[in-house]
């Protein structure tokens, strides 16, 4: 339970109260009182009031050990690599360029003067299909 003594909030010790209750037989209330008169916090004439816990604040704190690197293998889509070496073919066959490939994703080349590149994107399907 948290107290409230002169405008500042406190939390009591159960156990030490509970002692207190024990020993010389006294209600919560005045066990409360004893608690707090014997740490020096509050006066005989004080008043003391029970007020709802308040909730922890949590405490961030970073470790000491280094993050264990995660090792992810990347997947390459068959699928995209077939289509996209379809385009290029079909570019280069036409007008015999250097074209650079990243991945199976996308293509670049000059055209013209002008640099291009062509996307690859696979769809999802929709979700409510």
């Amino acid at each position: 339970m948290d107290y409230k003594v002169n405008g500042k909030v406190y939390e009591v010790d159960e156990v030490i109260v509970k002692e207190y209750k024990e020993e010389f037989d006294l209600t919560h209330a005045d066990a409360v009182r004893m608690y707090f008169e014997e740490m020096g916090i509050a006066k005989p004439k004080d008043t003391i009031t029970e007020v709802d816990a308040t909730p922890k604040k949590r405490k961030y704190t970073k470790s000491d050990k280094p993050r264990k690197k995660s090792t992810r293998e990347r997947k390459v889509d068959e699928e995209k690599k077939e289509i996209l070496g379809l385009l290029i073919d079909g570019y280069t066959e036409k007008y015999p360029r250097v074209v650079k490939v990243k991945n199976e994703v996308e293509f670049s080349f000059t055209h013209n003067g002008n640099e291009y590149t062509v996307k690859l994107i696979k769809h999802r399907p929709p979700k409510n299909a």
